[in-house]
């Protein structure tokens, strides 16, 4: 259960998760078949599906925080186990990453979606040994944030905006730094 200090921060992440959920089904809806039409890039799929991924994992945690007497340990368990596993299936996209020469961005995301979710597993083990914990709940809130930072990066992605953040202009670096790297010769 969790406690009254945390139930409008959960309050206000159950609205905004589902809002956010909702405009990423409209922005689907629009050209359904650039997702998961039989043509669709495999790399849209992925992102609509970490997207969403992030932000149920976010509306399911936070709903379930404002149930009276729910062991809310055991849900964190419970909810990190379906957003690892999708996170595990993006290893699956990597030889489409490459493709779409999105590899470290890819890269970066899965690890980065791996950790949030990860400890988020770890916070709720801890959360259903030890429920009035205060300290493993405000991390959670933290990861609830990074999760929130996932799914909208990836729906940003996946409306197709710009790719233009710092870890971007990085990236583009040192893409062009490899580039202008001469070869060795070999003797």
């Amino acid at each position: 259960m969790v406690t009254a200090d945390f139930q409008p921060f959960f309050t206000a992440s159950v609205a905004a998760s589902a809002a956010l959920i909702g405009l990423l089904f409209v922005s689907v809806s629009i050209a359904p078949e650039r997702v998961f039409g039989p043509t669709s890039d495999a790399v849209r799929q992925a992102q609509a599906l970490s997207a969403f991924s992030a932000l149920a994992n976010v509306f399911f945690l936070s709903l379930t925080s404002l149930i009276p007497r729910v062991i809310f340990g055991l849900v964190v368990t419970i909810i990190a186990i379906p957003a690892i596993l999708q996170t595990l299936a993006l290893l699956g996209q990597a030889p489409h990453w490459r493709s779409s020469g999105i590899v470290f961005r890819g890269m970066f995301l899965f690890l980065a979606s791996a950790a949030i979710y990860g400890y988020e597993l770890a916070l709720g083990i801890e959360l259903w040994r030890s429920p009035m914990n205060t300290g493993v709940l405000i991390n959670l809130l933290f990861v609830i944030l990074g999760a929130y930072a996932v799914g909208l990066g990836r729906a940003w992605e996946l409306l197709g905006a710009p790719r233009g953040g710092l870890l971007s202009y990085v990236w583009a670096l040192i893409a062009a730094l490899r580039r202008k790297r001469p070869e060795r010769s070999k003797t």
